[in-house]
């Protein structure tokens, strides 16, 4: 096995074990609340595509810990996938509308495009994949349904996950909160079975490595 191909491989066990074994441990504190996930080699591609200003090359290490809340951060190329996280990225439960046209609009430049959201506190979670502007999958609850489109996924139902149909309601509202809690701790691990999870960029192979940090060109609604 070639050397490049055995690194693959680690980098890829090492975000699907993480995701399993370090849930419910301070290393949760390290990821974003919010990010995206898009399928190509080469990080700068990704932000001038997304239309960051002012880029800066930024260490791994760097943009998970110092990242000022109005910049983008754009991580490393990891197996092929590249994260990108920061505040300025949009919330579900501010405007799902708004939250639509950015993700069609970037997939339009990017191509793939996954979309990730897990609000502890509150409970709100999303997950979306796109590819060529087309939704494949979109789930988002922010208190109700707010988006559900495409069918269920293998990920989806391996990762334990539910989701619930618009309007629908349980009349046992302890389980309705069962489940939620439990999508938000799942969503990780949904992501690096999708493609990777961001707490493989904590990884000492990866935190030295250069991204890239800059701002979106508009300014996005402040999230309450």
């Amino acid at each position: 096995m070639g050397r490049r191909r055995a690194n693959q491989l680690r980098l890829a066990e090492i975000s699907f074990s993480q995701s399993v074994q370090n849930r419910f441990t301070s290393i949760v504190m390290n990821r974003p609340k919010t990010w995206l996930v898009v399928k190509s080699r080469n990080s700068e591609d990704v932000a001038r595509s997304i239309g960051l200003l002012d880029l800066q090359t930024c260490s791994s290490a760097c943009g998970l810990s110092e990242a000022d809340p109005d910049q983008i951060f754009v991580s490393p190329p990891v197996n092929g996938w590249v994260v990108v996280f920061g505040e300025g990225l949009p919330d579900p439960d501010t405007d799902i509308d708004e939250c639509f046209k950015f993700l069609v609009n970037m997939s339009d430049r990017l191509g793939h495009l996954q979309y990730f959201h897990g609000n502890q506190a509150l409970g709100h979670h999303a997950w979306v994949k796109l590819i060529e502007r087309q939704v494949v999958r979109a789930y988002a609850w922010v208190g109700e349904t707010a988006w559900n489109q495409g069918s269920i996924t293998i990920a989806e139902k391996k990762s334990g996950m539910r989701a619930f149909d618009y309007f629908e309601e349980d009349s046992d509202s302890y389980i309705n909160w069962e489940t939620v809690r439990r999508n938000v701790e799942q969503l990780p691990l949904l992501a690096s079975i999708w493609s990777i999870d961001p707490v493989v960029l904590l990884d000492v192979s990866i935190r030295v490595k250069p991204g890239w940090i800059g701002r979106l060109s508009v300014k996005r609604t402040k999230k309450n």
